[in-house]
């Protein structure tokens, strides 16, 4: 069990006001003057607040067995009333509400047989006194709940964004080298020039997977990406890269300004749409990409020339749509004509 500092911080201060001005509460009472007794349970009630945050029904309990008491001996209502505050505010908080609810109610009827006015201002007193505190308690609870949960989304959100990039970057690197280091055994005898050709385009392609994986993780790390912000220009090298690897694509890119949010979508969706013509697809078979706007909307159309299929959706389609999702878009499939991938995002204002 661990006592932390603001624990001791607020059991000193209660120590203080309640030592300090329960001899002015008397007078003003012309109650019993507080004597040795009186002051020791006085501190036995601020020092239940020790364990507010660890241990709040030991707070509750000593706090209330201390008040009881004190009470029941004549002593006049005063500053060691602050005591129950705080605890109820740290059982609201740091208690499930249900035990909070239930300390509420055993504090407010243990001052009850001492209460010397009419039940109506006991309730008064009790919903000030009592449960005012423990409803700020409870509010605040579920406002820490509610900072936790959203900081919870975040970090969820992140690491799928993380783990999309990643499969986007190394899911295409792996696919194209596959390809490459294919074409090179077939031809290593009979072409050295283009099994040579080959694994420079291999060599290239681990080195451009490696960077966009290095730099996902300084983005991790809080740090500056090594690699440049991916724009809409990126998609013409990366058709390129295609046909090098024997899949014949050819690129229709309209020039449009967008914010770096969207080239980045565009140009993933173009990517992976590619590499999943170049994983599945027969030879022979060729893709087109166009990228357009119309009607406010930026349209980005893959598709290739492959024989009519059933297909299932995998996490690359799944983080295709969910990147045209998040800039309020949509994305559709379809392998009724080859494979198509059509996805539709309104234009910032």
């Amino acid at each position: 069990m661990r006592i932390k500092w603001q624990d001791i911080v607020i059991t000193v201060a209660l120590l203080v006001f309640g030592l300090g001005g329960t001899r002015f509460a008397a007078l003003l009472q012309n109650a019993v003057s507080p004597d040795v007794f009186a002051y020791l349970l006085i501190t036995v009630a601020a020092s239940g607040l020790l364990f507010r945050t660890a241990r709040p029904l030991w707070t509750v309990g000593i706090t209330t067995v201390a008040i009881t008491v004190y009470l029941a001996q004549g002593y006049p209502f005063g500053p060691i009333l602050m005591s129950g505050v705080a605890a109820m505010y740290a059982v609201a908080v740091y208690a499930r509400i249900e035990l909070a609810a239930a300390s509420a109610l055993v504090y407010a009827l243990a001052i009850l047989p001492w209460w010397n006015d009419s039940i109506t201002s006991w309730i008064t007193w009790a919903a000030g006194w009592i449960l005012l505190p423990a409803a700020a308690g409870v509010l605040r609870r579920l406002r820490r709940k509610s900072v936790v949960d959203v900081r919870e989304r975040a970090v969820i959100s992140e690491r799928l964004r993380l783990a999309q990039e990643v499969h986007d970057v190394v899911g295409h690197g792996l696919s194209v080298i596959a390809m490459q280091a294919g074409v090179a055994l077939y031809v290593l005898d009979k072409d050295p020039a283009k099994a040579r050709a080959s694994l420079e385009a291999i060599r290239a392609t681990s080195k451009e997977a490696l960077e966009g994986l290095r730099s996902e993780l300084d983005t991790l790390r809080g740090s500056a990406p090594l690699t440049p912000t991916i724009t809409l220009a990126d998609i013409p090298p990366l058709a390129a890269r295609m046909r090098e690897a024997g899949l014949e694509v050819s690129t229709e890119i309209e020039d449009v300004d967008l914010p770096d949010t969207y080239q980045l979508a565009v140009y993933r969706i173009v990517q992976e749409s590619l590499t999943n013509v170049l994983r599945h697809s027969n030879p022979g078979v060729t893709a087109t990409v166009k990228v357009y706007t119309v009607r406010g909307e930026l349209v980005v159309h893959v598709t290739d020339t492959g024989a009519p299929a059933a297909f299932v959706e995998g996490h690359g389609i799944t983080g295709m749509r969910s990147r045209a999702e998040q800039l309020g878009g949509t994305l559709e499939v379809s392998g009724a004509h080859g494979f198509a991938v059509i996805a539709r995002i309104p234009l910032p204002s």
